[in-house]
């Protein structure tokens, strides 16, 4: 199994950045990623007022997936994740859901499977991948933004388990995987979760000819449509419209009945509410949607 390593990272989502390894269809690799922070210098106490968000998010990658060609789907099956290390959280000021600028950094480091939290709570771990995405459809992204490329979703539901399905613009896709966290809530209110180094395990499949127009998420019960925008209402909205495509599309559907299924089969749910652009799901019994027969 190929291992890629943490220092092969850039900080954005682009094909304009050179493949560090290939990997074909039904390959596992096994990702490196780093924490949220970078290799900027931090210790416990420390203040992250004057971190450099250009810094922030490095992306292990990106990998070029044999087969891949614009117009198919890419199916990252995520096979295990390891957190490595301490994991660590604070504040970087305007950066979480309130106005806050005092916090200083805390790491917290695993024994077996707890973390002793503060006040002398604790928390199972529950480790997720914040960042996989794909090069855009144009130009070059940031790593800190999610979008129709995927990116920085932070959803709590990429995990050992789960498939990220990806839309692919560019021969081999260039995937790009980072931003690991300890656990995370819906919405990671404060701006920063227990952001850790972690190994991540996956392999990827190619739907050829299959085209979405943005990131789907399968666990084991729920398929889930993703969407970001720059405001909250704005990605419910487009994730909303997605499930009524994908209804007409996939299941034969017409337009107004779709809508209304959506209303009582499905669910707007939180991803993030932190970065640059917001990021919800509509989500649904991945069983009941499977079984439907199209009309």
């Amino acid at each position: 199994m190929q291992t890629i390593g943490r220092e092969q990272h850039v900080f954005s989502y682009s094909a304009e950045h050179e493949p560090v390894a290939k990997i074909a269809p039904g390959e596992s690799v096994l990702i490196e990623t780093t924490y949220a922070f970078g290799d900027q210098p931090l210790e416990p106490g420390d203040s992250l007022a004057d971190i450099d968000l250009s810094l922030c998010d490095p992306l292990t990658g990106p990998l070029w997936v044999e087969t891949a060609e614009p117009g198919d789907t890419l199916a990252v099956h995520i096979e295990d994740v390891e957190p490595t290390g301490a994991g660590a959280q604070g504040v970087i000021p305007d950066f979480g859901v309130l106005e806050w600028e005092r916090l200083p950094l805390h790491f917290f480091t695993p024994e077996g499977d707890r973390v002793k939290w503060l006040r002398g709570l604790e928390y199972e771990l529950r480790p997720n991948v914040g960042a996989v995405g794909v090069a855009p459809e144009t130009g070059e992204i940031p790593s800190v933004y999610p979008g129709d490329h995927g990116g920085n979703m932070d959803m709590k539901h990429i995990r050992a388990g789960a498939t990220v399905l990806l839309p692919v613009w560019h021969p081999g896709a260039n995937l790009f995987v980072g931003d690991c966290h300890q656990r995370q809530g819906d919405g990671e209110l404060p701006g920063c979760v227990a952001e850790t180094d972690a190994k991540v395990t996956l392999f990827v499949d190619v739907d050829k000819g299959r085209t979405i127009k943005r990131p789907r998420v399968l666990t084991e019960d729920r398929l889930m449509l993703i969407a970001s925008a720059k405001t909250l209402d704005q990605a419910v909205q487009i994730a909303v419209r997605d499930t009524v495509d994908m209804l007409i599309e996939e299941k034969g559907f017409d337009e107004d009945d779709a809508y209304l299924f959506t209303g009582i089969w499905c669910d707007a749910e939180i991803c993030q509410v932190v970065d640059p652009l917001k990021t919800a799901r509509v989500a649904m019994d991945r069983e009941f949607y499977e079984t439907l027969e199209p009309a």
